[in-house]
């Protein structure tokens, strides 16, 4: 049983539980302050961000010029986020804005020409419309 499971799969979507435990402190539990459950939120997609950007680059191998620049625009709109986030301004809508627009943009730059199609419909798609969902219902 356990040789089917993807070890992968599995930590990313117990990655997604967080989202979960700020919604269920949020209407729920109410133990946490509701400003520091929004900036976790904020940070943490920010996380998710960057990682999602860097799984895109593969060290072993010469990759294009354009790849490398697509893996590092989250980590710049990343820095973008927290600098105006910083400066009290809504950042909701542009975190949930790029989530989107990089889910698609990876769909036609990454996964429509490989064979990982998989992966972007049973990992990509699904944890980034649960993220979105949860940054909808955090917001």
């Amino acid at each position: 049983m356990y040789k089917n499971i993807n070890l992968q799969f599995l930590i990313s979507y117990v990655g997604f539980l967080p989202y979960l435990i700020v919604i269920i402190d949020k209407y729920f539990l109410k133990q946490i302050d509701v400003k520091i459950l929004e900036s976790f939120s904020i940070y943490y997609s920010i996380i998710i961000l960057v990682f999602i950007g860097a799984i895109n680059w593969d060290l072993n191998k010469k990759i294009s010029k354009k790849m490398v620049l697509y893996g590092f625009l989250p980590s710049f709109f990343s820095v973008f986020i927290i600098i105006i986030y910083l400066y009290n301004f809504n950042v909701f809508i542009l975190l949930i804005s790029y989530l989107l627009l990089q889910l698609f943009l990876d769909y036609f730059i990454i996964y429509k020409k490989n064979n990982h199609k998989n992966a972007y419909y049973f990992l990509r798609l699904p944890l980034t419309t649960l993220i979105v969902l949860s940054l909808i219902i955090i917001q």
